[in-house]
């Protein structure tokens, strides 16, 4: 879980987040669950690997406004081909506790040399719930 307040410079000229923002919002939510997990992202990067963004699908479901405090869940629930996660994320508004938007993410992890996907390693597997 990641708490975040929203400041001027994520406001649009319609007074509200812009929704490209959200988007970062959620990026600092999955860097924080690896983080909690005692992942080093910017290790795992000078190994030549990190996770790459392949899908997002979000729904914006109310506005954020400035001075808002807004919560950011991320649930890791799936692991495919052993080289592809899903996350699950919500954002709230840690006043109202109205969801703001929601959000499921798709990731490889790739090989930044060779420009392709490879197998996730066992630190970013034990993120995922176990296949029963």
């Amino acid at each position: 879980m990641l708490e975040i307040t929203v400041r001027s410079s994520h406001i649009d000229m319609f007074g509200h987040v812009n929704n490209a923002r959200y988007i970062e919002f959620l990026e600092w939510g999955r860097v924080q669950v690896a983080e909690d997990h005692g992942i080093d992202l910017p290790a795992m990067a000078a190994q030549g690997i990190g996770p790459a963004v392949v899908h997002l699908e979000i729904n914006y479901r109310k506005e954020a406004s400035m001075g808002d405090i807004l919560i950011i869940h991320s649930q890791p629930v799936e692991i495919k081909n052993d080289k592809v996660g899903i996350i699950e994320q919500t954002i709230t508004n840690k006043k109202t506790g109205e969801v703001i938007c929601d959000a499921l993410v798709t990731f490889v992890m790739f090989d930044l040399r060779q420009r392709k996907s490879v197998p996730m390693p066992d630190s970013m597997k034990k993120l995922f719930p176990k296949k029963s």
